[in-house]
């Protein structure tokens, strides 16, 4: 009788256990787990609503599948698919915020630049206009040759190559104004008056240039950069027949290169 009775509950039994629900599948649970987390990462529905929403009906496809007890094949099949849309949707978020970032830094570098750019025609500006004021002060004049200064016989004892103390202020204030500039050649150029022999106005216009460098190396100036020629009497600028003529031909030029690294034109 028992035996018959065991016989009978065995089928009951394995109808039971056909009916009760399939057990959790990992693969929904990860799908599940991975959605909910890239839901937390703001911008990505902006990013690839339409990959976030693939990955949105495959969970809910692998739910139904999992609530009606379908395969564990099924249900994670779409729960694979559903991890594969967000997966990508994070990606496409990611190099979205990438794309963004590198926008935001050009945009940024562009800002900078400008800025860079600004505050380099400032120091232009500012710096033209020192340089117009001490060319002023200098009585300096723009050519083709250079930037031209001129240094009356005011600056010399006469019939002396030495430097009087006004010339030596002179020279410290241009010797200033060329250390600015350490990479334009400069020429020292000396000329006398027309009393005198030829051999010795030469002599004393060189002696004069000379005297003029040594003042400008005593104030930094790199001697690489000078070199001096003595002119005599040649290319008067005034007339040699007055005294106030004969004045003005005594002098030194100093000619600056107009570039860095220019040489200065002959004369």
């Amino acid at each position: 009788m028992n035996f018959k009775l065991g016989l009978l509950t065995l089928p009951l039994s394995v109808f039971l256990i056909s009916c009760a629900s399939n057990p959790p599948s990992q693969s929904l649970i990860d799908a599940e787990n991975r959605y909910k987390s890239a839901l937390m990462i703001e911008g990505i529905q902006n990013s690839d609503a339409q990959r976030m929403g693939n990955a949105k009906e495959a969970l809910e496809k692998a739910r139904k599948l999992q609530d009606e007890n379908e395969s564990h094949t099924l249900v994670d099949h779409y729960a694979f698919l559903s991890i594969k849309n967000t997966e990508i949707a994070e990606e496409r978020h990611r190099l979205k915020q990438i794309e963004q970032e590198t926008e935001q830094a050009k945009e940024k570098r562009q800002q900078l630049m400008l800025e860079n750019k600004a505050s380099e025609l400032r120091d232009a500006k500012i710096e033209a206009l020192k340089l117009a004021s001490q060319l002023e002060a200098l009585k300096a004049e723009q050519t083709e040759r250079g930037i031209i200064m001129t240094l009356e016989n005011i600056l010399f004892a006469f019939n002396s190559a030495e430097l009087q103390p006004g010339g030596e202020m002179t020279v410290t204030r241009i010797a200033d104004y060329l250390n600015n500039y350490p990479n334009r050649f400069v020429l020292i150029e000396g000329f006398t008056d027309s009393v005198g022999s030829n051999e010795y106005n030469q002599k004393l216009s060189r002696q004069r240039a000379e005297s003029v460098q040594r003042s400008l190396v005593r104030h930094g100036v790199s001697p690489r950069r000078i070199s001096v020629a003595g002119l005599g009497e040649a290319y008067p600028v005034a007339p040699n027949t007055t005294e106030a003529g004969r004045q003005q031909n005594r002098r030194v030029e100093i000619i600056i290169a107009n570039e860095d690294g220019k040489p200065i034109l002959k004369r």
